[in-house]
Order: C-alpha cells, then sequence, then structure tokens
C-alpha cells in the first residue's frame, strides 16, 4: 500500500471506528442503567464467569434498538427489480437501519429494550439486523467493534456500580452522520462493587 493508502485506512479506522464503538457503548450504558432485569442478569452472568450469551445479547439489542448510524446508501452497478419497480443501474438506494429494526412483525415490541430476543435460536436475521450493513460492503470493523465492547462493558460493571445521572432516558441526536445520545448518557459512578475495597468518591462521567 502506498503511504497515502495507509493514511486512509488509519483515517478510517480513527473516525468510523471509534465514534461509533464509543457511541454504541454510551447508549448500551444508558440501557442498562434505565432496565433493571437485563442489568442484573448480565451481572450475574458475568460473576457467575459462565460465558458471554447474554453480554452478546445486550450489545446486539442496543445495535437493534440505538443504531449508531442509522441508514447506508448503495450505487447499483446493474438494473434491480424491487416490489415491481425496476431501478436503472446508477440509482442510489438507501436502506433505513432504523426502521427495519423496528419492525413489529420481526422484533415484537420493537420499543422495548429486551436483549432476550437474541438467545438461542433467536439470533440476528441477515436481513433485518444490519446495524453494521449487509452484503460484501458490510462494516469490515463489525468484529473488532463487538469484541470492544466485550470487553468495555464487563470491565465497567464489575468495577464500579453506576447510576444514570438523568431521571429521563436519552434521546437522540443526530451528529453528522451517527445517531448519539442527546445528553451524552452521563452516569454517576456510586462507588467499586467490592465492599472491600476502598474507592475514589461519587463522581459523574
Amino acid at each position: 500500500m502506498t503511504d497515502q493508502e495507509l493514511r486512509d485506512e488509519l483515517m478510517t479506522l480513527l473516525v468510523a471506528g471509534h465514534e461509533t464503538t464509543a457511541t454504541t457503548l454510551a447508549w448500551a450504558f444508558d440501557m442498562l442503567l434505565r432496565h433493571r432485569e437485563p442489568r442484573e442478569r448480565l451481572l450475574a452472568e458475568l460473576d457467575a464467569g459462565e460465558g458471554d450469551e447474554y453480554l452478546d445479547a445486550v450489545i446486539k439489542e442496543t445495535l437493534r434498538i440505538r443504531p449508531v448510524v442509522p441508514g447506508v446508501i448503495r450505487k447499483l452497478t446493474a438494473p434491480v427489480e424491487l416490489n415491481g419497480f425496476t431501478l436503472p443501474a446508477g440509482t442510489r438506494v438507501a436502506p433505513n437501519i432504523y426502521l427495519t429494526h423496528r419492525r413489529p412483525d420481526v422484533y415484537p415490541e420493537p420499543e422495548r429494550f429486551r436483549p432476550e430476543r437474541f438467545l438461542g435460536d433467536g439470533g440476528p436475521d441477515t436481513y433485518s439486523w444490519i446495524p453494521f450493513g449487509g452484503g460484501v460492503r458490510r462494516c469490515l470493523g463489525a468484529s473488532f467493534a463487538l469484541y470492544e465492547m466485550k470487553i468495555v462493558i464487563p470491565a465497567i460493571l464489575r468495577g464500579v456500580r453506576l447510576r444514570a445521572a438523568a431521571p429521563a432516558p436519552e434521546r437522540i441526536r443526530r451528529r453528522a452522520i451517527t445517531f448519539v445520545p442527546e445528553h451524552d448518557a452521563r452516569v454517576v459512578v456510586e462507588g467499586l462493587r467490592d465492599p472491600a475495597v476502598t474507592g475514589p468518591a461519587t463522581a459523574v462521567v
């Protein structure tokens, strides 16, 4: 690769890989801190050290209900017939990720944060769970992003006790091409989870 190509790849990782994953983590904690049962079930799984099945479901449900990128655009290289319409080559098609994830025929009670829908045989469908896009141009950082989240979420939940800083759930705000928490999903760190260890005073982060 040329120096220019290497520079472009590094910029892609920094811009497209850092902010999107960090935003998903913010949404995950906003969801967990406002839904007691999923939070307690996840903590029980983490404390038991018996795998990460529920953690995986929490991450996928977060990406379903709060996709960071709400839509993608593809330019057709050949004509396509879609629902009786013929779209010529060169047409730009934009699947709506946000609305796809809220189809009640695919996700009953779509506005509910319910990680259980992704357990067992309820795994994400190729065409109805698309937070990373789809097809051959699916985000190449998808696996790395999921891996990062599986490290960060347990590390924080095992280490400290948290509560949401604001009483109301975060609303969605658009920032450039991403959907982010309106008030940055601020949380209050109430102390360490291990009562035998003394920690810092309560802090807002």
